[in-house]
């Protein structure tokens, strides 16, 4: 396969991805009942595990669906009318989570509001005093570009004897996670983002305590998150139809991904994303978020002022210089986003400032 363009992408995934994955979707044509299919989907599943240090207390369970389908699958396979979430709705991924629960009329309630970081706190005390068994979090919100503190939610859960469930989806693979350690239930991701692979396979990863209770209470069909992990092991295939090319890629981002490994993966993430900010900064760019609050994976750019011409012939103009940026969706906020996730390196980032700086020039 020859060498293709490079495109550089810094929107939230799909993201750039390696010559040697692209490579990967080209493959025999395959039944995907064959044993040999079943054994690749296998091996997917535990270098899922293996990057989170979850081998030994967690499984895993593939489906073909965006992100937003691990998400609905979890919420609706670990809730029903006996058990009520409590969901941090601080940016748009939180909201979305509601509106699956809406959807599905199971019990929730919300705090925070869009922006707001998360008030450990008031999330404590908003668990004791209702009837909550389920805490529902995003860990990086991408709408904002906001890293919700992962770590103190676990430690609060673990205390208060909650069930944890985290939309890691633009987080795992990059940001070190020992899951053994942080004791998360439930959590939900995607080929297409920091495992580098490419869009068409989501996935959740859960703790084996809660197989019990998944066997008892999903309220979907397709998603249903125990049937679908329990057809996997005892007939070596999913329920209904992978992606096939897909999930040969997604095993290819997956040993790079342990190859690289994520200290190593989330050293580089930061380096890009400094480069990034001190770039933007130097342009004349503001920022939506406080430094601290700063995820070093995406950066929501304030726009106002410095591109009269508008963001579409901003997108447009490097576009044609093979960089994607990607609009905002902060309400009443005139934002743009640019992530470092993907097979980017500092030189890539060199250059979208250079781009970015001869557009502002003419």
């Amino acid at each position: 396969m020859q060498d293709l363009e490079r495109k550089i992408l810094l929107n939230p995934g799909p993201g750039t991805t390696s010559q040697n994955t692209k490579e990967a979707l080209v493959v025999n044509d395959i039944c995907p009942r064959e044993g040999e299919f079943g054994a690749i989907m296998n091996e997917i599943v535990d270098g899922l595990l293996a990057i989170g240090n979850g081998q030994d207390d967690y499984e895993a369970c593939l489906f073909a669906a965006s992100g937003t389908g691990a998400v609905e699958a979890i919420l609706t396979s670990a809730l029903d009318a006996s058990k009520k979430v409590l969901i941090v709705t601080n940016g748009a991924y939180g909201i979305r989570m509601r509106q699956i629960c809406e959807s599905y009329q199971l019990p929730h309630e919300t705090i925070h509001e869009f922006g707001d970081y998360p008030d450990v706190k008031a999330i404590r005390q908003r668990l004791q005093e209702g009837d909550f068994t389920h805490l529902a979090v995003i860990h990086h919100e991408t709408s904002t570009g906001m890293m919700n503190p992962l770590e103190e939610f676990c430690e609060l859960c673990d205390e208060l004897d909650i069930t944890l469930i985290v939309d890691a989806m633009s987080s795992y693979g990059a940001y070190p996670m020992d899951l053994k350690k942080l004791n998360i239930d439930y959590l939900a991701a995607s080929s297409n983002k920091c495992i580098h692979g490419v869009a068409g396979l989501s996935f959740v990863i859960f703790n084996k305590e809660q197989i019990q209770s998944l066997k008892k209470s999903s309220g979907s069909f397709y998603f249903d998150l125990y049937k679908q992990w329990k057809y996997l092991k005892e007939s070596n295939q999913l329920r209904f139809t992978p992606p096939v090319q897909v999930c040969y890629a997604f095993k290819q981002a997956i040993e790079e991904t342990l190859k690289e490994t994520t200290e190593k993966r989330w050293e580089r993430y930061q380096r890009n994303w400094q480069i990034l900010y001190d770039g933007l900064k130097e342009l004349g760019f503001e920022f939506y978020l406080p430094d601290e609050q700063q995820s070093k994976i995406l950066i929501a750019v304030k726009r106002t002022g410095i591109l009269p011409k508008g963001f579409d012939h901003f997108h447009d103009a490097l576009y044609e210089r093979n960089i994607t940026v990607y609009p905002g969706v902060i309400p009443e906020t005139d934002t743009f986003r640019m992530a470092v996730i993907g097979d980017l390196f500092e030189e890539d980032l060199k250059y979208v400032i250079a781009e970015i700086r001869s557009y502002l020039k003419k």
